[in-house]
């Protein structure tokens, strides 16, 4: 058997550290971790969307009845530094116009006849609720797009 000749304490000692230093590291990837594990701390991703204008089948020119164009999603969500792209389809049978419009930060105006699409590509930039509608059927064709912080 080998004594430990005055190591005793020093040992105690050490194990103590050891044990703090451990705790305090763990402690600090355990943090670490909560904090990337957050939507803010996502990495950049490409988001694609598909928005379709939608028509309800009745005569919204009726009194009391709810207007029937409107776009579907009418919500998308996104976090700050995606890159975002908007597949946008007029799938009107009839030769009713649409368009897609949103103002700054994300300006696009774009104006597509019934059975037609268009792609629309940017970067979110700028977070916070921005809303997207088509020119000729306000209000009920009004969508939101949420720009999240990172």
């Amino acid at each position: 058997m080998v004594e430990d000749r005055g190591r005793g304490p020093a040992s105690r000692r050490d194990l103590v550290t050891v044990a703090l230093v451990a705790a305090l590291v763990g402690g600090g990837v355990g943090y670490g971790t909560s904090v990337l594990s957050r939507p803010g701390g996502h990495a950049p991703q490409d988001r694609e969307f598909w928005v379709f204008t939608t028509v309800l089948p009745f005569d919204d020119g009726r009194p009391g009845f709810p207007p029937h164009d409107y776009f579907a999603p009418d919500r998308i969500t996104v976090n700050r530094g995606d890159s975002v792209t908007i597949h946008f389809f007029n799938t009107e049978t009839d030769p009713e116009n649409h368009s897609f419009t949103m103002d700054a930060p994300y300006e696009m105006d774009q104006v597509l006849a019934y059975g037609h699409t268009t792609n629309f590509t940017f970067v979110a930039s700028a977070s916070g609720i921005f809303a997207y509608h088509c020119r000729f059927h306000q209000p009920s064709m009004t969508g939101y797009l949420t720009v999240l912080d990172e």
